[in-house]
């Protein structure tokens, strides 16, 4: 984006999000998930309005949704149903029509041979191509992301955010580090 006092005009080129996108809180603070402050995030650059962390890049944001996940899965929360009813609880959300599209994204758009996704289905957090489709289903609910060349664009932050995530002390063991 250029910036010309205040106004912004959109550059052409597969990886410039659309306006929509960037005005969106989630977007400005580089955390796609609108993940709440409470644990200082490898990456966390402050808190931004209503109390959303703050990160350096989106690659932080993922990675720190990875971990959440991670604790989740920990506790024993670990269908689609479950995470999202914790992630956006209904007091909130409209956490039902967030599972159905999280589902119905899973379904529509990456669905390993023979695997229907359903409410109730489990989220392997050990497989990295199954986790970022899950987070991808996610950001298309936080973030408004809906075309696939701004999803392209969100993705390769989702491996790097990944890929971060599983670096981290005790990811793997069991331990639950949060940061």
């Amino acid at each position: 984006m250029i910036s010309t006092k205040g106004q912004s005009t959109k550059l052409k080129g597969i990886n410039n999000m659309t306006q929509k996108i960037e005005r969106t809180l989630a977007y400005r603070n580089k955390n796609p998930l609108n993940i709440r402050t409470g644990a200082n995030w490898q990456g966390m650059d402050g808190e931004g309005r209503s109390g959303f962390c703050v990160f350096k890049g989106f690659s932080y944001g993922y990675r720190a949704a990875v971990l959440i996940l991670r604790a989740y899965n920990l506790k024993g929360i670990r269908s689609i149903k479950d995470i999202i009813s914790r992630w956006a609880p209904a007091s909130e959300n409209n956490t039902k029509a967030y599972i159905k599209a999280v589902v119905d994204f899973m379904n529509g758009v990456w669905r390993p041979e023979y695997v229907e996704f359903t409410e109730n289905a489990l989220v392997n957090l050990h497989d990295r191509d199954e986790t970022v489709h899950f987070l991808m289903a996610m950001t298309k609910v936080e973030m408004g992301v809906t075309s696939p060349a701004d999803m392209h664009y969100m993705r390769a932050y989702m491996y790097m955010g990944y890929d971060l995530a599983v670096t981290s002390k005790g990811f793997f063991d069991g331990v639950n580090n949060g940061e």
